[in-house]
């Protein structure tokens, strides 16, 4: 026999759960949390050491006719190094999506919305739009929702269609927490230790349309391990073919 004090329970229950939706998609609060993300990343970076490179093939290129690209676990770093550059960015249509939104555009990025697995086409066309009014576009290749270190095509047809070639981006730090139980073991580095942030040489065959994913995939890992060797930092291990995700972790060096 139902308890009469499970229906006034379960109202109540049900009336916090829709306040606290309420409260939280508001524009107030999304707009709010926005600004707390970037006022911590601005002061977290401030703590940091930070050593920037631009490979000597990529120096004499326009940085605003060439494609960035990079791991999803290796973006924080990105942002307050390459802010003001007008990047544009891909972000998901989401609450989370809407909120990262906002903050990295309050650090100086684009942003175009949308996703590649749904409306792939759209997506790309939207970008090839931004990017031709003189805006270059970055990409976390295997985001927004993995699997870890595995691109997705589109940033190969967008250069192709561009022309562009794409540069590999990649962070490191020597001391860094990793998000335990995340996909892509997003790496957060701590405060007082030694990072980088570098653009590689362009990977050859991508403005021509003749790279290919795996090929794509390997030059970033490549640059990456290299960020990681340049602090002190242990390299994830070499992805081999079949893999999905690589299950060991990143470990602090």
């Amino acid at each position: 026999m139902a308890n009469p004090g499970d229906a006034p329970r379960e109202s109540l229950r049900s009336r916090l759960k829709s306040t606290r939706r309420r409260v939280t998609r508001s524009e107030a609060f999304i707009d709010f949390l926005a600004r707390v993300i970037q006022a911590f990343i601005v002061l977290h970076w401030k703590t940091l050491r930070v050593t920037s490179y631009t490979h000597p093939d990529t120096e004499p290129l326009d940085r605003n006719r060439v494609i960035y690209a990079f791991w999803h676990g290796r973006y924080y770093l990105m942002m307050p190094n390459y802010r003001d550059w007008g990047i544009v960015v891909l972000l998901e249509l989401s609450w989370a999506g809407e909120v990262q939104s906002r903050a990295v555009e309050r650090l100086g990025f684009l942003t175009v919305r949308g996703s590649t697995k749904r409306n792939a086409a759209r997506v790309l066309s939207n970008m090839k739009r931004v990017v031709e009014d003189g805006h270059p576009p970055a990409f976390a290749l295997d985001g927004p929702r993995g699997p870890e270190r595995r691109s997705k095509p589109g940033v190969l047809l967008l250069a192709k269609k561009l022309g562009y070639p794409i540069v590999p981006v990649a962070t490191s730090a020597r001391r860094a927490f990793v998000t335990p139980g995340t996909w892509d073991r997003y790496l957060i580095a701590l405060p007082f230790t030694r990072c980088f942030v570098g653009r590689g040489a362009p990977i050859p065959g991508s403005a021509e349309g003749t790279l290919t994913v795996e090929e794509l995939d390997r030059a970033i890992d490549e640059w990456t391990a290299e960020a990681d060797r340049r602090v002190g930092r242990r390299p994830d291990p070499p992805r081999t073919d079949g893999d999905e995700a690589l299950e060991t972790p990143s470990r602090s060096a």
